[in-house]
């Protein structure tokens, strides 16, 4: 049996990016029971998007009129009605998790095979979104000294802003490295003359810069004239999508979104395409609750060693969670060793507080 649960959460702080600024959190969580074995999933829009977390909980329990999650072929009946990705994320990680659960094994170490292997932590880069110099190095600061080795700055189209911030959190952490993201808000016209200002302060790389409508050519060509390493976010939306990038030559790093990929079965098939082509991979997180953090923190640990610093630590944006984050000690996180999920007793009553749009 799946039950589905919508969720409105407000946010601690803004989220400041550069698509906006945004203050809560929607969407919803998948639960699965089979036979005493539980398995839960999260399913989140991007945040800047105004949604009514009813409404996709009602587009999902359509997903499944008819569907039996019992059934060993569930997912390939589920897709074979082309689901939303991020409404199949929840479903499937859910299912997938009471069928490890079922097993006795994590869901990482479950989604590895038995030929595989599953990390037991996980880096994780720090985050800095601050709009104001002096603000983003005080954070940078502080999540240096929280042992984060690597922290990302989000940037905008000003670009006087992102040089200033970039170059107070450089001063503020000298040992970090550094990574930009800039969710696709740089025009062609003057990113690269942008990015090769930024370049002096010792960047690992650039996220999207291009929005991802300028197509696998297109990226291909600006990473060949890019003074630092391109990874893709937004244009790498699933596996064919990531194939056609990889035939380019557009990325030196694909940027793996669980939420947008579909669920961590689809993930794990983009993780093990771009092993095969020797391409890094990124996992990170679209500003989910625990249950989505600790999914994406399962596959995470399925990437090839040396492991990248991921982008999962953001649950200090939530004002509240649904469960307990998973444990982050001097910048890497434990993967959970309990079956299926590992994320401990959810609360639907107190943090989830959605209520139908009027």
């Amino acid at each position: 049996m799946i039950a589905l649960h919508p969720y409105s959460l407000p946010l601690a702080m803004p989220y400041r990016w550069a698509k906006g600024e945004q203050h809560e959190r929607v969407g919803f969580l998948a639960r699965c029971e089979r036979d005493g074995a539980v398995g839960w999933g999260e399913s989140a829009p991007p945040i800047h998007l105004t949604l009514d977390p009813h409404a996709l909980v009602a587009a999902a329990r359509r997903l499944l009129e008819g569907l039996d999650d019992g059934d060993p072929g569930f997912l390939a009946a589920l897709d074979a009605r082309d689901p939303d990705p991020r409404l199949r994320c929840a479903i499937a990680t859910a299912w997938l998790a009471a069928r490890a659960a079922a097993v006795g094994m994590p869901l990482g170490r479950f989604l590895a095979g038995p030929d595989g292997a599953a990390a037991a932590t996980v880096p994780a880069n720090g985050l800095v979104t601050d709009a104001l110099p002096d603000d983003a190095a005080a954070r940078a600061a502080s999540l240096v000294a929280q042992g984060h080795r690597t922290l990302k700055i989000k940037c905008t189209s000003d670009r006087a802003g992102d040089r200033a911030r970039v170059a107070a959190v450089r001063e503020a952490a000298p040992a970090a490295r550094l990574r930009l993201d800039a969710n696709e808000s740089w025009a062609p016209e003057w990113s690269l003359a942008h990015l090769a200002d930024l370049a002096s302060f010792d960047i690992e790389y650039v996220e999207q810069p291009l929005p991802s409508d300028h197509g696998p050519a297109a990226q291909a060509a600006y990473r060949a004239q890019s003074p630092v390493k391109v990874a893709l976010d937004e244009s790498a939306t699933d596996l064919p999508a990531i194939a056609a990038l990889l035939d380019a030559g557009a990325a030196d790093v694909i940027i793996l979104k669980p939420q947008r990929a579909g669920g961590p079965d689809r993930a794990k098939a983009i993780i093990d395409l771009c092993r095969a082509r020797g391409v890094r991979v990124t996992v990170t997180v679209s500003l989910e609750t625990a249950v989505g953090t600790t999914a994406a923190l399962h596959v995470a640990s399925l990437l090839p060693a040396p492991l990248p610093d991921c982008g999962l630590a953001m649950g200090r944006f939530l004002a509240r969670d649904v469960a307990a984050a998973p444990v982050l000690t001097d910048g890497r996180m434990i993967v959970p060793t309990l079956p299926g999920l590992g994320i401990g007793a959810v609360d639907l009553d107190g943090a989830l507080s959605a209520r139908p749009r009027r």
